[in-house]
């Protein structure tokens, strides 16, 4: 047997580490935006802060394309500084704790926006801090299976 680590495999195991959250950070500033995609909301798409510092911080949009970053499953917000960003609609199937099958959902968004990101954003401690993000769907798209 072969296990491949795809791209997305690899986007979703950072996202689950930022889920999971690691150690009580006091100095966590909050973010919170929407993100729209040629102009619409972008839902159920994971958008992640990644500061290279620390652990990375995480949320899932709602069905109007906002978000509001996570740091840990107790703690909200984001470390301060300068953050790399990186937005995904891709998910493996699943099951939910109620044991229905959630199926797979393929990449929407262009690698510029994930596995390239191109996206930065500085958070400021002692404020809220609002990250709006306005993509396209012009460019490559990983390929999900």
């Amino acid at each position: 047997m072969v296990v491949r680590f795809t791209p997305m495999y690899l986007f979703s195991c950072l996202l689950l580490g930022t889920v999971l959250g690691c150690g009580n950070n006091s100095n966590l500033a909050p973010v919170e935006g929407t993100v729209t995609m040629d102009g619409k909301p972008l839902q159920a798409a994971s958008i992640i802060f990644i500061n290279g510092q620390s652990s990375p911080s995480g949320a899932r949009t709602d069905e109007k394309g906002f978000y509001k970053l996570s740091y840990s499953d107790t703690e909200d917000g984001a470390v301060p500084g300068k953050n790399i960003v990186r937005i995904s609609t891709a998910q493996g199937s699943n099951i939910t704790e109620e044991g229905k099958p959630v199926p797979a959902r393929k990449e929407t968004v262009p690698t510029k926006y994930n596995v390239h990101s191109t996206l930065e954003f500085t958070v400021e401690p002692g404020k809220k801090n609002v990250a709006d993000w306005k993509l396209d769907s012009k460019g490559p798209i990983l390929p999900t299976e």
